[in-house]
């Protein structure tokens, strides 16, 4: 079924006040669910929801903003969520950090006691659109096991870095892994098999089997490279915040405990480094460039980080969103005790 964007938020946004949650929490977190699905990040996007909003009912995570700073000096933060969404407590440190750079140059902040978060690169185009460089960073339950063990240790912990330009903000958005969690999750949603080299069964042996791959663990990128990103990312958001590293944590799809996540953002304010139009323009001049150089064999056209992205949201604004029947049949149920309904377009 294919929806407009502000109809499925909207949509999310109803159901989530419905079951209880805090309409700016709602706001926030529908807001991050639809930007993942206008950015063809769909794994993050509307078929997250059931399961955020389990675990507000099962009582695991907060249906308030309980986010709080506990520490504070003239460039850094100390964040504790207070078990508030995710979207919710990395919202909360990203805007404190866009303020307190525009008076220091940067803030960086670490949050704990959070939960999952969606999509790295909402949070740092939130800096980029305020004219300063965005970064972020967060772990999760151990997936990825470190170079040479043979068992996960490492969450498939997403970093992003965006930049302002005087075209579309350059964004980064990665995982240390071959693939992010989130699309073994959607294919096993789904009932799809993955390709072979993104995962590997409780043995360690090669499979197409999402669910077995999700009980066993991820493909780090180039090896010990891979790995090397992901245990930084546990020193950042686990081991600075007080959060815990990703086998202290706990999985998003187990009901014993709230996940107890930790994340790192920052913003680098660019104009107290350089005037910002020059560096806005000399970020444009590079990505023209590197556009312009020859194309690799079979290429159609050389993209840049978070252009594919911003292609598919300016489309999708226009076209609709296009929701599989499986996630549609899921929203339909939890809405049909409120009368709600998704109605296409």
């Amino acid at each position: 079924m294919r929806f407009s964007a502000s109809y499925l938020k909207d949509y999310c946004e109803r159901l989530m006040t419905a079951r209880g949650v805090d309409a700016d929490c709602a706001a926030t977190v529908a807001d991050m669910l639809l930007d993942a699905e206008l950015t063809g990040v769909s794994t993050h996007g509307v078929s997250r929801l059931a399961i955020y909003l389990e675990r507000v009912e099962r009582g695991l995570v907060s249906r308030h903003n309980e986010a709080r700073i506990v520490r504070e000096s003239p460039s850094a933060l100390a964040i504790d969520a207070g078990n508030s969404l995710g979207a919710v407590g990395a919202k909360f440190a990203m805007e404190a950090c866009v303020r307190k750079a525009r008076e220091t140059g940067c803030c960086f902040a670490t949050v704990k006691n959070s939960n999952h978060f969606g999509a790295a690169a909402y949070y740092t185009r939130m800096a980029a659109e305020a004219d300063m460089i965005g970064f972020c960073c967060t772990n999760l339950t151990a997936k990825i096991a470190p170079h040479g063990a043979a068992e996960p240790f490492m969450g498939t912990d997403p970093i992003s870095v965006a930049v302002p330009s005087d075209g579309a903000s350059v964004v980064l958005d990665m995982t240390p892994s071959v693939v992010a969690l989130g699309k073994l999750i959607l294919a096993q949603k789904l009932g799809k098999e993955i390709p072979l080299g993104w995962a590997l069964d409780k043995d360690g042996n090669p499979t197409t089997d999402p669910a077995a791959g999700r009980a066993g663990s991820l493909i780090p990128i180039g090896g010990p490279k891979g790995s090397g990103l992901a245990l930084m990312v546990e020193v950042l958001s686990g081991i600075l915040s007080g959060a815990g590293t990703a086998t202290h944590l706990h999985d998003l799809y187990e009901f014993d405990a709230p996940q107890g996540v930790g994340h790192f953002m920052g913003a680098i304010d660019v104009s107290k480094f350089l005037d910002l139009d020059a560096f806005r323009a000399g970020v444009a001049a590079m990505s023209g460039e590197i556009k312009g150089l020859k194309r690799a064999e079979g290429v159609d056209e050389v993209m840049l980080p978070g252009e594919r992205s911003a292609r598919s949201a300016a489309q999708k604004a226009v076209d609709g969103i296009d929701v599989p029947e499986a996630v549609c049949a899921e929203l339909n149920a939890m809405g049909q005790p409120y009368g709600m309904k998704l109605e296409e377009a």
